[in-house]
């Protein structure tokens, strides 16, 4: 059995009992980094915490003319409403395939386009293309909804003179997610 060495032991010891600086003249000696670190700690305060306020709403049988603390406080009632309503397990699934169609257009779409517009040869009809792309985004939201209105439109919409047919799309539940999931991109 290996034994101790006491002087060891006790110069470790005395590393750890030996005066340093204090806690406030660390912070001192660093106050720069301390005032850089200020901004995003009240960011994160004001932004993340302070609306956590807000999450009482859904335990709440929430009136606006009350406000949050003047509301009769109901507990678990909206959440047993929600979990026991008939149409729970269609609102779930609708939600989850609305959130699919999203991400399967939203995600390998735009980059397989942007590998296309990289493919062209002209420059200058690459340039036209990139733009008539982004423009809808500097489009009000209000003007690319009507837009679509137009174009889904049963009685001379683009796309029902390109099928041939007049169906409105905007009014079959079935087209809904495509349709859904073809605004968001």
């Amino acid at each position: 059995m290996a034994k101790r060495n006491p002087s060891a032991a006790a110069g470790t010891a005395a590393a750890l009992a030996r005066p340093g600086k204090t806690l406030g003249q660390r912070i001192m000696d660093n106050w720069q980094l301390y005032l850089l670190l200020l901004a995003p700690v009240v960011l994160t305060f004001v932004y993340k915490y302070i609306p956590m306020y807000g999450i009482q709403i859904a335990f709440r049988d929430f009136k606006a003319s009350r406000g949050y603390l003047g509301s009769e406080w109901v507990g678990w009632y909206w959440f047993e409403r929600f979990f026991s309503a008939p149409t729970f397990a269609r609102m779930i699934r609708n939600t989850v395939l609305i959130s699919l169609y999203s991400l399967l257009w939203s995600f390998p779409v735009p980059i397989i386009l942007s590998l296309m517009i990289n493919q062209l040869r002209s420059a200058k009809y690459k340039r036209v293309v990139q733009t008539v792309l982004y423009a809808p985004h500097f489009i009000s939201v209000m003007v690319i909804c009507g837009m679509i209105k137009i174009f889904l439109s049963p009685s001379g919409g683009l796309l029902n003179l390109i099928l041939g047919t007049e169906i409105d799309f905007l009014t079959q539940s079935s087209a809904f997610r495509t349709v859904n999931a073809d605004m968001k991109l």
